[in-house]
């Protein structure tokens, strides 16, 4: 052999070696990142004590590393003022014995990541049953906050022990510790997806018929995965639904997939849908037990057109507001959102000015900022978007953001109606307002329903706006309102519900250009940001008489068969045809082939 030859292959086999050493897992929750920002909540001010914290792999994690080693553990430390030493361990119990563990003192520890070997590798055994526990013990002799703890909640990713003498607590709704198990072997896991939630529609409309399900994935072993099949289960039926997701993802990468399924789902109820990945387009999954999520869901049997209530507040003081209200004004040309899209504006939040009335100021409530308030502003349907906000009020930036609010609650389903009839009694100068509805499920609001009425007037010509020209006109301006928080919606045992109100007509009020709007919503008088519109709606004002009399008004209950495609649009008889989904005049739903 030529000594050219014997150098390659040398060289070969180094570089071989030196792969089969690449071989480590870091296994942990925090996928490498650090806090580095102090909590309290995470700590204690008490003088030489140990502090400890942990995360647990359950037994099916365990099982999968079986044979492999251990070799060291990195922890994460937000601060090291205070503390003396840090030990590192592993535990099959949280109070049990050190199967492995090793320790530094202070003048080895630094803020930030802190890796720790072992002097003898911890063989991790293919006996396990209970799973293990990875953590970490700081011996402080002064008050220390080190614990590094990232703001993402997940199971078995949090177990603290704040002192020597207190107890360990399961804090993994609160966070997760930024620690990790560096495993290396020649067996450990190539295919290893793990499911780590699981989304699906709050309610399941069976005139829909249709349910999409979205989830995220995480790959938590060494080689690279491109897809894999996914098998969908209800308790409601016995047949079981296959999918398949592409979806290329490295190691530690995660990744969001989504499919829609058609469930023969026919009874109003509650139901369960079970999610699991069954196969890797690479081939098994190493571990099945982290491939299955489970949740819960309504049934009901249809839903209503839904529109979105835009509340704007805004006064003739501010300079901002036309600008803003030009964002509503260019959607309204549109159609479809002038169809979908109930506005009213409140006169108040800068300043006040001569359409101001009562109700504006009261509603100054939701920004929920200590008195605090601004103009423009606005509101859609009182959502926010932020789910730890505490006020459902805006202000948007531009147009397209303004039109994404509108979007996101309109996509959402509607399970009340709003009908309404606006009748003007020219004799007496009162507009007599009657609505009505339905709901198709019981628990439509967390509070008692209510239902708030505007009276509303178009094509006002403003006195003196700030930031407009001469002819600025006001659009969508409250004039009145039944009450400021509405009245509790009282439910017929059907489920309907009837409500009747009056507005004088003032004589500057134009009658053409008199709109009455209103809205049924979740009233939290404690919380400003749980204040959810379940739906809403406007009419012109016409004159005559309101015929009293649920039958007079469509308002979702059936007095006829009723049809409608897979993708919930009602069709008439005639045009039924396929697969339809039928709701009976007995309020019956159910799947039918017509031809």
């Amino acid at each position: 052999m030529s000594k050219a030859l014997s150098a390659l292959l040398a060289l070969l086999a180094i570089c071989m070696a030196g792969n089969a050493q690449n071989n480590v897992l870091n296994v942990g929750y925090c996928d490498g990142e650090l806090q580095t920002s102090s909590n309290q909540a995470f700590g204690t001010k008490e003088k030489n004590t140990w502090v400890s914290g942990a995360i647990y792999l359950p037994a099916g994690d365990v099982k999968t590393y079986a044979n492999s080693n251990i070799d060291s553990i990195r922890v994460g430390l937000a601060q090291k003022l205070g503390i003396s030493e840090m030990k590192v361990w592993v535990r099959e119990t949280l109070d049990g014995e050190n199967l492995v563990e090793v320790s530094i003192g202070k003048n080895d520890l630094v803020k930030g990541w802190n890796v720790l070997k072992f002097d003898t590798p911890y063989t991790i055994p293919a006996d396990n049953t209970t799973g293990l526990y990875i953590g970490y013990s700081t011996y402080q002799t002064s008050s220390n906050y080190g614990m590094s703890v990232l703001d993402n909640p997940q199971a078995n990713a949090l177990w603290v022990q704040l002192g020597t003498d207190a107890e360990w607590e399961d804090r993994s709704a609160e966070g997760t510790l930024c620690i990790e198990a560096m495993i290396s072997g020649e067996q450990l896991p190539l295919h290893n997806l793990r499911l780590l939630s699981l989304s699906a529609p709050d309610n399941y409309v069976i005139m829909r018929g249709r349910m999409t399900v979205t989830g995220m994935v995480k790959n938590v072993a060494l080689q690279t995965i491109t897809g894999f099949d996914v098998e969908t289960r209800f308790d409601c039926t016995d047949k079981v639904y296959q999918s398949h997701v592409d979806l290329t993802l490295a190691h530690l990468e995660e990744g969001e997939f989504s499919y829609t399924i058609e469930p023969d789902i026919y009874e109003v109820g509650q139901g369960t849908i079970t999610v699991t990945i069954t196969r890797l387009n690479e081939g098994e999954d190493d571990n099945l037990d982290d491939n299955t999520q489970s949740r819960t869901f309504d049934i009901v049997s249809e839903d209503f057109t839904r529109r979105v209530l835009l509340e704007e507040f805004t006064t003739e003081m501010c300079s901002n507001c036309p600008r803003v209200a030009t964002f509503l004004h260019n959607i309204l040309e549109d159609e479809y959102y002038k169809e979908n899209v109930v506005a009213v504006c409140h006169h108040s939040a800068y300043y006040t000015d001569w359409l101001t009335i009562d109700s504006d100021n009261d509603l100054l409530w939701y920004f929920n900022d200590g008195g605090s308030t601004y103009a423009p502003a606005m509101m859609v349907d009182r959502w926010t978007s932020d789910p730890s906000g505490n006020t459902p009020v805006f202000i948007p930036n531009t147009q397209s953001d303004l039109k994404s609010y509108f979007d996101y609650r309109l996509r959402q389903p509607a399970f009340v109606s709003v009908n309404i009839q606006a009748k003007l009694d020219t004799e007496n100068n009162m507009v007599n307002v009657l609505v009505q509805g339905s709901r198709s499920k019981e628990n439509i609001t967390v509070n008692p329903a209510r239902i708030t009425v505007w009276l509303v007037e178009d094509n006002i010509l403003a006195r003196s706006q700030a930031g407009a020209g001469n002819n600025w006109t006001h659009q969508h301006t409250g004039r009145a309102i039944n009450k400021s928080f509405g009245d509790v919606v009282k439910w017929q045992e059907d489920g309907t519900y009837s409500y009747e109100c009056q507005f004088r007509k003032r004589s500057d009020y134009k009658a053409e250009d008199l709109i009455v709007a209103a809205m049924i919503y979740d009233y939290d008088e404690e919380d400003a940001s749980k204040n959810l519109v379940c739906n809403a709606n406007q009419v012109p004002v016409t004159e005559g008489e309101i015929i009293n009399g649920i039958s007079e008004m469509e308002y979702g209950q059936s007095v006829t068969d009723r049809f409608y495609n897979l993708q919930g649009h009602r069709v008439t008889g005639e045009q039924a045809s396929g697969v339809v989904i039928v709701r009976r005049a007995d309020g019956n739903t159910m799947k039918v082939m017509k031809r």
